[in-house]
């Protein structure tokens, strides 16, 4: 069985060599979102609550276009690059994970562009 690697339509074109969401049979990943919109602009400078909802809007748009949701999300790995924002961040989250929350890890970093506040990846499994 092929890897189904897709850049769905509605996201910003990624910034090096990868696709944004790869499905294998049931298991679907995304790479690390961002909050940049279409155009490839930060959504949400110096907010990082806006910057929480605009990642999780886009792993939503990337898991759709590979026949998940987040409701098979089971596992996201959270960068963010300055831990004093953990409070906001987790309070967005939250909205998008309150029934079932994943796994998660969350880890202090330097992310590609200095405006950008967080980062998120996640792992989902489907039936």
């Amino acid at each position: 069985m092929d890897a189904q690697r897709i850049n769905p339509p509605g996201l910003p074109t990624p910034l090096a060599a990868y696709s944004q969401v790869v499905r294998k049979g049931s298991i679907v990943a995304t790479a690390g979102a961002v909050a940049l919109d279409t155009e490839g602009n930060v959504v949400g400078e110096g907010d990082i609550e806006a910057q929480t909802r605009a990642v999780l809007e886009n792993i939503k748009t990337a898991l759709e276009a590979a026949g998940a949701s987040m409701q098979d999300v089971i596992k996201t790995t959270v960068f963010i690059s300055d831990m004093s924002l953990y409070k906001g961040m987790n309070t967005v989250y939250n909205e998008f994970f309150n029934c079932a929350p994943p796994a998660r890890s969350t880890l202090k970093a330097e992310l590609v562009l200095p405006s950008l506040l967080v980062e998120i990846e996640a792992l989902a499994v489907t039936d």
